[in-house]
């Protein structure tokens, strides 16, 4: 893979060229802080700059147009990541050699960049029609996720976080903040987008340099702000001591969640030795500690997990129980980071995790959305590429994964408490 940088007025170009694949991926980044007040309305921008523009009226006239791109494929979304919030516009499209068109690579970029750049804005309101289309689908959205046990009791846990954190920050937000929005703040909220930091990634085998000259051609935002960015990781408050949390709900289920500081890890640590502790932990399916503990030998669960949250620098454990089996389980999920400390794990649990992983990277490299996804982050937060980072998986060592346990501090454990818990777990 050749890898190149364009630098432009008012955005950078990061390209791939590689002929593994007979299709291409485009993506245009907008990075800003993540503000409360911005995560709603920013989420509602991708979904409607990416349904409609001045141009096409309406979502169906943007599908029409990309069927007749051979079925390339547009959309868009917003993502925190710790303390940034990206909105993006993905472009899934033809290598241009398998089409008949000599103009299809221009015609093809030429769309989003159009979309972006022209929005269905007219005398400072977005399109009314578009406007209630898409307002409706997140209030849809919104709903569903108050019907999720598990979603709601992590929002719920996330939020008893320190308030300012972009941790406890939902993108969906509720169905109040999107109440508040209107086709007037939502321009305004675009005129902020359009105007932060901006990148484009893209990957295929393409000639690179004459993609960059019609991305500029097309691309031209005269307005860009100088704003210096956060570093992408959050700095929650560290506790003396784990906080305990417990609410009712509507839900028959009870649902458990543990959040932990993780503190003052090495880049290494970071970026391969938590990832290992977490797969031995809760993360790896079936023969991890806490599905052992909790599920095979105790039946308190049908299913229990943890997660690595990088950039939140957390780590999170859940699951579903009895009511009257959660101080059970919280001695059972103590256990389990004792045993981790003390190296209660075996080599072959260690090469297999290390089977598991290399398998999963040299998945992504089948995969132009995965290495594009993991070259973001190697510019955003020198992230090794996937070739790099399956060389340090084999080094990893049963010693550096016990030394993770003493960087891990309780900070919550919150219960959702259901209605009643009758039944076999």
């Amino acid at each position: 893979m050749e890898y190149k940088k364009f630098i432009y007025p008012s955005f950078n170009l990061y390209t791939v060229k590689t002929n593994r694949f007979k299709t291409c991926q485009m993506e245009i980044i907008f990075k800003s802080k993540a503000d409360r007040k911005d995560v709603m309305l920013k989420t509602f921008l991708a979904d409607i700059m990416s349904d409609c523009s001045a141009k096409y009226h309406s979502r169906k006239e943007v599908a029409r147009k990309l069927e007749e791109y051979y079925q390339a494929s547009f959309y868009g979304l917003t993502n925190k990541t710790g303390n940034i919030l990206m909105t993006s516009f993905v472009l899934n499209f033809l290598n241009p050699k398998y089409a008949s068109n000599k103009d299809y690579l221009e015609n093809v970029l030429s769309l989003p960049l159009e979309m972006i750049l022209n929005p269905a804005i007219e005398a400072g309101d977005f399109d009314i029609r578009n406007f209630n289309i898409v307002k409706n689908r997140l209030h849809d959205e919104i709903l569903g996720v108050g019907e999720n046990i598990s979603r709601v009791t992590l929002k719920k846990a996330l939020s008893k976080l320190d308030e300012s954190t972009p941790t406890s920050y939902g993108i969906l937000g509720t169905v109040e903040e999107l109440e508040e929005i209107s086709p007037k703040s939502l321009a305004l909220a675009y005129q902020d987008l359009i105007q932060s930091s901006c990148d484009i990634f893209i990957i295929g085998d393409l000639d690179m340099d004459k993609v960059a000259n019609l991305i500029f051609k097309y691309f031209k935002n005269p307005v860009v702000k100088t704003e210096e960015l956060p570093t992408l990781y959050v700095d929650n408050k560290v506790y003396s001591k784990g906080r305990t949390f417990r609410e009712t709900s509507h839900f028959l289920e009870t649902n458990l969640v543990q959040i932990y500081n993780i503190t003052s890890l090495t880049e290494k640590e970071k970026v391969i030795t938590l990832y290992f502790y977490n797969y031995l932990l809760g993360g790896g399916g079936l023969n991890t500690k806490l599905y052992q503990l909790l599920r095979e030998r105790n039946s308190l669960c049908y299913g229990v997990k943890s997660v690595y949250l990088k950039y939140d620098q957390l780590l999170v454990i859940q699951t579903s129980i009895n009511k009257n089996d959660v101080k059970k389980a919280e001695k059972l999920i103590k256990q389990a980071f004792r045993e981790m400390k003390n190296g209660e794990f075996s080599e072959q649990e260690l090469n297999n995790a290390k089977e598991s992983f290399i398998f999963s990277l040299n998945l992504s490299l089948d995969n132009q959305a995965g290495i594009l996804n993991n070259y973001v982050f190697h510019i955003y937060d020198n992230l090794p590429l996937i070739e790099d980072r399956i060389k340090m998986i084999k080094d990893i060592t049963k010693e550096e994964i016990m030394k993770i346990a003493n960087k891990i501090k309780p900070n919550i454990s919150f219960v959702l408490e259901g209605e009643e818990s009758n039944g076999d777990n």
